[in-house]
């Protein structure tokens, strides 16, 4: 990744236009028209552009990432940590400015990350760099502040996605570049057919078989158990202590836990949504299992947006009765879908 991929905000203005623009309490850099750029990923914002969001003017600032990202989160706060191998931070200038009528919070949890990939990250779990992109914005006022994500160390076509955690629907949805022509056009068609693959919980599909859905691919590549989940689980599952984990407690279960291959095989460019009870363990008849503990899951957790034909390896893992023998996983993204699929892991 390029050490910096963005520039100040008001760099590019000349400096009578910004003085002007400061006393006049506008926004120095261009204004987008509500038709323009920042509907979706085939068109975002450009870098250091300013566009409607709803009732906000939003436009992004300086961008760092690499070792200039690392090294500002490092000195954001004692706690932060080093991003895993193979992800990076990105860290975020962003400018906010209320043009409605009433006061509208602006949170970081308002942003997402992505890129090439197709997947979105949220929550990098960093302090930024003061001042933070946090608060409420009145009426005419403006908010400037930082905001920390992350993405594979090797992404591209970097774009930040702004979708209001307090702003109902999706008007107010844009997609900003934090490159310069940063830009991903849609996939035509869906990446995969349906398949019959784990349709009857009686047949469920084992490692290596892939079920296809309308809208996902699924396939088992891993099982860890017991010791070898907790080795692989954060403080969250890791503080629950080793013998919850190989079943030497009281409650008689240990865990479990399944790296899966998913894909959103759905065309468009709306991202789809995976949510954490996405998988559950269910008996011989394909019901799910009463007072089940799904734990929070190995880095990288399974759930999450995958834009269309995203393809991620992430993790899922529960506490299961030693006395379970079944060891098989229900498929089944929302209660609404008719299209239920069954992996084994045993």
């Amino acid at each position: 990744m390029p050490e910096r991929a963005g520039r100040s905000l008001f760099s590019a203005a000349p400096a009578m236009l910004l003085v002007v623009a400061l006393l006049a309490g506008v926004w120095p850099g261009p204004v987008l028209a509500a038709d323009t750029p920042g509907d979706s990923r085939s068109e975002p914002v450009p870098l250091g552009a300013e566009v409607a969001a709803g009732p906000l003017r939003i436009g992004v600032g300086e961008v760092l990432v690499g070792e200039e990202a690392t090294a500002a989160v490092a000195a954001a706060a004692p706690t932060n940590e080093p991003r895993p191998d193979g992800v990076a931070y990105v860290v975020v200038e962003v400018s906010v400015r209320n043009a409605g009528d009433r006061p509208e919070t602006v949170d970081p949890g308002d942003f997402a990350l992505t890129g090439a990939s197709g997947l979105v990250g949220r929550f990098a779990g960093a302090a930024p760099p003061e001042p933070a992109l946090a608060g409420v914005v009145a009426p005419g006022d403006a908010l400037d502040g930082w905001i920390v994500l992350a993405a594979p160390a090797d992404e591209t076509e970097l774009l930040l996605l702004f979708d209001s955690l307090s702003i109902p629907g999706a008007w107010a949805d844009r997609v900003f570049a934090l490159e310069e022509g940063a830009a991903l056009p849609a996939p035509d068609a869906v990446s995969a057919e349906p398949n019959d693959a784990g349709v009857d919980a009686a047949a469920p599909a084992g490692p290596g078989t892939a079920v296809v859905t309308a809208d996902w691919r699924v396939e088992l590549l891993e099982v860890a158990s017991g010791a070898e989940v907790f080795a692989l689980v954060d403080y969250r599952t890791g503080a629950l202590g080793p013998d919850d984990a190989t079943g030497n407690d009281a409650d008689g279960s240990a865990w479990v836990a399944l790296r899966l291959r998913i894909t959103n095989v759905h065309g468009g460019d709306a991202p789809a949504f995976l949510p954490p009870n996405a998988f559950a363990l269910v008996d011989e008849a394909g019901a799910p299992l009463p007072d089940l503990l799904t734990l929070t899951p190995p880095d990288p957790d399974a759930a999450g947006a995958y834009y269309p034909g995203a393809s991620r390896d992430g993790w899922v893992a529960f506490d299961v009765s030693v006395a379970y023998a079944a060891n098989t996983v229900r498929f089944l993204p929302y209660a609404t879908d008719r299209d239920p699929r069954y992996l084994t892991y045993g």
